[in-house]
C-alpha cells in the first residue's frame, strides 16, 4: 500500500487531510491512499513557487543549466521506464504496451525536447534606422498551476511541465486523484534531479478540493489544465478575477471521416485505432464515423467483425489492446449512454456489455452503434469509452456538415485515395488537428489544441513556450533620437517677465 505525500518546497509533506483511496480497475484492490490537500496545502505550495520564482535561481539561471536538469530528470525517467509503466497500467487500466510504448517514452521526449526549446528561445530586434532599437523578448510569467487527466499522467503532466520550467517558471502541479501513483514516483526522481527547492511543487486531492483552490489562487500566474470542458469553463471564470493566462485542453468528439474512394482496409485500421485506442478514454477519439454511402455497408461489417476480435482482459499482458476503465462509475456512466442510444433507435452491431469473463475489473466490451443520427447524445456528448457510432452520409458535403455540427472542435481525420480532395475537406473541417489517410499524429514540435469548446491555446514546440511566457519590448535610444524637452519653453518666458 503506498501513502502518497505532497512535495512543498523541497520537501516530502505528510498532511492530515482526508485520504482518498486510489483503485486499481482491473482487481478492483486498493493501491494506496493520497491525501486530499486543502486551501491551505494549496497555499503553501503556491507559496514555495513564488518564493523560489521570486529569490531562487531557477528563472535567473543560464538556459544551459536549466536544461541540465531538465535532461537530467530525462534521463532518470528513461532509467525507471518499466516501473513507471507498471504503476501507471495499474492505476489507471491504460494497456502495457500503450504506457511501455508510447506514454512514458513520451514523457522522456518531452524534457528532453524543451531542455533543447529553452536553449532556442530567442528574442527579436526592430530597429528604427539609427535612433533606436525595440528589443522584444519574452520571460517566464511566473508561478505555473498544472492540473493533469488521469488518462495520460505521465506524458501529459511532462508536456506542460517541462515547457513551463524551461521557459524559468516554477510549478504546482495537481494530478487527477483518479490515478496519482506515476507522478507519486516521478516526484522522488525530481527530487534526484538537482532542481532547486520550490521550483516543482506537486499536491494531490479533489477536483472540489485541490484543484479548485489551485486555480482560484491569486497568486497563481497561469493554469495549464487538460480535462472536461464543464471544469475548463469553471477555471476559466476563476482565472478571471485575476486574469491568468490560461491553456484549457478540453473535450472532443472527433469524426472519422471515410469517403468511398478511401483504401478499406486502411480506413478500418485506422478507424479501430482512434476509437478503441487508450480503451477509448481519449480526448482525440474517433468517435464519430461518418462513411460516405457506397462504402459504408462493407466498411460496418470489416469495422464491427475487427472490433469483436478486439483483446480486453488484464493491462499487464502485453497481448491486451483494451483494459478496464478507470472507475466503476465511469463505466456505469458509458453504458448509460449506449443504453439511451438504443432507446433513442440506435442499433448495437457488436458489444455494448460487461464480457461475462470479467467478474471482477471496470471492463466494457468493445461497441458498435449504427442507425445513429447526428442529434443523437451519441453524437453529441463525449463517451470517454470503446463506443463507436457509425454514420451513413450521401457525399463529402454531408460528412463535413455532420463533422462540425458539434460543440467541440479537436480533431478529425479523413480517408480517401484522393490526397488533394482530403486536403481541400481538411480546411472545412472546425478542429484543431486533420489526419489525412492517418490518425492526426502527435509531433511534440507541432501544435495541439482545440477549436470552439475543445479548448485554448496550443500546446508542442515553440507554441508552449509562448502559452508559458509573456513578451517584453524594452526600447533603447541609440543615436538621433530626439527627445522632447519639456517645460524649456515656458520657463524662458517667465525670465524675461521679469
Amino acid at each position: 500500500m503506498t501513502e502518497i505525500q505532497h512535495l512543498i518546497g523541497g520537501e516530502f509533506v505528510r498532511t492530515t487531510d482526508r485520504a482518498i483511496e486510489t483503485v486499481n480497475p482491473t482487481t478492483e484492490s486498493v493501491l494506496g491512499w493520497q491525501p486530499d490537500g486543502d486551501s491551505a496545502v494549496v497555499d503553501a505550495a503556491v507559496r514555495a513557487a513564488r518564493e523560489s520564482f521570486e529569490a531562487g535561481p531557477w528563472s535567473r539561471w543560464p538556459a544551459s543549466r536549466r536544461a541540465d536538469c531538465l535532461n537530467a530528470l530525462a534521463d532518470l525517467v528513461d532509467d525507471h521506464a518499466e516501473a513507471l509503466a507498471e504503476i501507471e497500467t495499474s492505476d489507471n487500466g491504460l494497456p502495457i504496451f500503450q504506457t511501455r510504448g508510447g506514454h512514458v517514452p513520451r514523457a522522456v521526449a518531452h524534457f528532453r525536447h524543451f531542455a533543447g526549446e529553452s536553449l532556442r528561445l530567442v528574442g527579436e530586434s526592430f530597429p528604427l534606422d539609427a535612433a533606436y532599437l525595440n528589443l522584444v523578448h519574452r520571460e517566464p510569467l511566473g508561478v505555473v498551476g498544472i492540473i493533469s487527466p488521469w488518462n495520460g499522467p505521465l506524458a501529459v503532466s511532462s508536456l506542460n511541465l517541462a515547457a513551463a520550467l524551461a521557459a524559468g517558471n516554477t510549478c504546482v502541479l495537481k494530478p487527477s486523484e483518479r490515478a496519482p501513483l506515476s507522478i507519486w514516483r516521478l516526484s522522488s526522481l525530481i527530487a534526484e534531479a538537482g532542481f532547486p527547492r520550490g521550483v516543482v511543487n506537486i499536491v494531490y486531492g479533489g477536483g472540489e478540493s485541490t484543484g479548485r483552490s489551485l486555480a482560484r489562487h491569486a497568486d497563481v500566474n497561469a493554469i495549464c489544465f487538460v480535462g472536461a470542458c464543464e471544469v475548463g469553463q469553471e477555471i476559466m471564470a476563476a482565472g478571471a478575477q485575476t486574469l491568468k493566462t490560461l491553456t484549457l485542453e478540453l473535450g472532443g468528439k472527433s469524426p472519422t471521416i471515410i469517403l468511398a474512394d478511401a483504401d478499406l482496409d486502411r480506413a478500418v485500421d485506422g478507424a479501430l485505432l482512434s476509437v478503441f485506442s487508450g480503451n477509448g478514454e481519449v480526448c482525440t477519439a474517433g468517435a464519430r464515423i461518418l462513411v460516405e454511402a457506397p462504402l459504408f455497408e462493407r466498411f460496418l461489417e470489416s469495422f464491427t467483425e475487427r472490433a469483436r476480435n478486439i483483446r480486453v482482459g488484464d493491462p499487464l499482458n502485453a497481448e491486451t489492446e483494451i483494459g478496464p476503465l478507470i472507475s466503476r462509475e465511469h463505466r456505469a456512466r458509458v453504458l448509460g449512454m449506449i443504453e439511451v442510444a438504443t432507446r433513442q433507435g440506435a442499433k448495437i452491431a457488436c458489444g455494448g456489455s460487461i464480457p461475462a469473463h470479467s467478474p471482477r475489473g471496470f471492463f466494457l466490451q468493445p461497441t458498435v452503434l449504427h442507425d445513429v443520427n447526428p442529434e443523437m447524445a451519441v453524437m453529441q456528448d463525449e463517451v470517454f469509452g470503446p463506443v463507436a457510432a457509425v454514420l451513413r452520409v450521401s457525399d463529402a458535403d454531408e460528412a463535413v456538415r455532420v463533422a462540425n455540427g458539434t460543440r467541440f472542435g479537436l480533431a478529425a481525420s479523413i480517408w480517401s485515395r484522393d490526397t488533394s480532395r482530403a486536403l481541400a475537406l481538411a480546411r472545412r473541417i472546425r478542429a484543431g488537428g486533420v489526419g489525412i489517410n492517418s490518425t492526426p499524429i502527435r509531433d511534440i514540435r507541432a501544435p495541439f489544441g482545440g477549436m470552439k469548446l475543445s479548448g485554448l491555446g496550443r500546446l508542442g514546440g515553440r507554441w508552449s513556450i509562448e502559452q508559458f511566457t509573456a513578451t517584453k519590448t524594452v526600447s533603447l535610444p541609440v543615436e538621433g533620437y530626439a527627445l522632447p524637452r519639456f517645460g524649456l519653453r515656458a520657463r524662458a518666458a517667465d525670465d524675461a517677465d521679469h
